[in-house]
């Protein structure tokens, strides 16, 4: 028996995109009135209503694309690529729940463990847009938060900061504020916010580099991200020496007053040490009792290689700027010096996910475009579809169809009728597809490959 496999080869623009060539642009006005008009006449096509939704997507027009794919959800809410362009949408408007919301839904329907992994890839940087806008809000509403009590146990580390000449030295103000976080977070008593959290919040005061050493600053701070205490420092060379001198305070947020403060300065090579000295210092003053098993959990260093976790460290600094991609070439570097240098291999492997994130177009966030995966879940047109389905939206007015294992495929071969093609039959090329969410006087071109395994 011969079996024959279809498969689809987009043409034009597309093609242009599979080579490498130019981004497509935005719909031009001329298609966005086609499909309006087309709306109106069939204002039921959930298929129609999420090109029309891309359409303003792609134009910019945010709020109408979302009202529009909307409007199709409720049609039919199996519908990934309306979910996805729906969240996008909405991170455009700034509604960031509701964003998460719709690529919540959209995860729930992909087709396969790698798309949902690139939702999540989404989500990631989404959270990351999360924070600065509760950054935001938490200073408009600074008046109210002030009257609120903090919660209790709840520490907040300020980035530390570098005083010194030595700018390949800058970068370990942020390392040395992750290992901070990370040693406290290993006591259950005491919840510590996310480093990301703070420096979201750092970002948005724009505070410089004084303010942030100031127990007033750091109080206010803290009250902002209803932290109970806040911890923060300065690094510095000390003069006429080549050591360095590690310096941290402990704030109480509601009082303003010092809690604890901590002092070491060694050489450059006994920073793991140095950080170590401090660190339990501000816990003696604080009155955090620790057994010996804390301890020993305390002591334990990141890396024994001062140039890895300098890495890391500018790794931690390109984060911050949205350089993914320097981030995981720094992360990499760390790990070439100490493979066993676990918390670089955990950075790694985030910062490689959210440049990816980064790349993905939303056509192939929405399984729209090459990479994206045709024709398993996108949205519906008239009718039903047998089990191969109709395939999701390709560009405005373009609809992919995958013909069933052993179904008939109907197309339109120029201006006439249908034509009927059976499973081994070689259809004339190129053929105009007859599609019922196409609407009149748009045609939508596709070129069907028949191909013999």
């Amino acid at each position: 028996m011969i079996s024959w496999a279809p498969a689809i080869a987009l043409g034009g623009v597309l093609l242009g995109a599979c080579a490498g060539g130019p981004a497509p642009q935005g719909p031009a006005p001329s298609d966005l009135t086609a499909l309006e008009a087309a709306q109106k006449q069939r204002p039921r096509d959930a298929g129609l209503l999420t090109r029309l939704g891309i359409a303003y997507y792609d134009a910019k027009q945010f709020g109408r694309a979302r009202d529009v794919l909307n409007s199709a959800l409720v049609i039919t809410n199996q519908n990934y690529p309306a979910h996805v362009y729906l969240g996008l949408s909405y991170e455009e408007l700034g509604l960031l729940d509701s964003a998460r919301a719709a690529y919540g839904t959209a995860a729930g329907q992909a087709r396969d463990p790698a798309q949902r992994g690139e939702i999540e890839d989404r989500l990631n940087l989404l959270t990351r847009k999360e924070l600065r806008q509760a950054a935001r809000v938490a200073i408009a509403q600074e008046t109210t938060l002030s009257r609120t009590p903090p919660a209790s146990n709840t520490i907040a580390v300020f980035p530390f900061r570098y005083v010194g000449t030595n700018e390949e030295l800058r970068p370990l103000g942020r390392g040395l504020t992750q290992m901070i976080i990370t040693d406290l977070g290993k006591l259950n008593r005491l919840t510590l916010l996310e480093r990301e959290r703070v420096q979201a919040l750092v970002d948005e005061m724009a505070l410089n580099d004084a303010g942030r050493v100031d127990a007033a600053t750091g109080a206010r701070s803290g009250r902002l991200l209803r932290a109970a205490r806040v911890v923060q420092g300065s690094i510095q060379d000390v003069p006429g020496k080549t050591d360095l001198r590690l310096d941290a305070t402990v704030v109480d947020a509601t009082s303003s007053s010092v809690v604890a403060t901590g002092t070491g300065s060694d050489q450059l090579q006994q920073l793991f040490a140095l950080e170590k000295l401090v660190l339990f210092r501000l816990l003696d003053k604080m009155g955090v009792a620790i057994t010996p098993a804390e301890r020993r959990d305390l002591t334990e260093r990141p890396t024994a290689d001062l140039q890895a976790f300098l890495a890391f460290s500018r790794g931690l600094e390109a984060e911050d700027q949205g350089d993914f991609a320097g981030a995981e070439a720094n992360y990499s570097a760390a790990l070439a010096l100490d493979p066993n240098f676990r918390q670089a291999r955990d950075r790694r492997t985030s910062a490689q996910r959210s440049a990816q994130a980064l790349r993905v177009t939303p056509a192939a966030l929405a399984g729209l475009a090459p990479g994206g995966g045709l024709g398993e879940n996108g949205p519906p047109g008239g009718g039903t579809s047998g089990p191969g389905g109709r395939g999701p939206i390709l560009r405005s007015g373009v609809i992919n169809t995958i013909p069933s294992t052993g179904g008939t495929l109907t197309t339109r071969v120029g201006g006439g009728g249908p034509v009927s093609r059976q499973p081994g039959v070689r259809p004339q090329l190129p053929e105009t597809l007859g599609n019922d969410g196409v609407a009149p006087g748009l045609t939508s071109t596709i070129i069907i490959i028949i191909t013999r395994p």
